[in-house]
């Protein structure tokens, strides 16, 4: 039997076009995005990324929310 290993890494840069192809397949299947922060458009991808950066830090996040991370 074949294992596999799972890595969770920080969403950066170099996974740009694999992100937007990931959001563009899952648009174009009709299914509800359940996760809120997929919602957010990655079309300004720096600006994203930013986001989930300041999200980490508990920068500019509502009232009531905790610093998260995505990954």
């Amino acid at each position: 039997m074949r294992t596999q290993t799972v890595k969770l890494i920080e969403s950066s840069r170099s996974f740009k076009k694999e992100y937007l192809s990931f959001y563009e397949e899952w648009k174009a299947s009709g299914e509800k995005m359940i996760l809120w922060v997929i919602e957010k458009d990655p079309s300004h991808f720096d600006e994203m990324l930013q986001f989930l950066q300041n999200n980490e830090k508990g920068i500019n996040i509502p009232d009531g929310w905790v610093p998260d991370t995505t990954y």
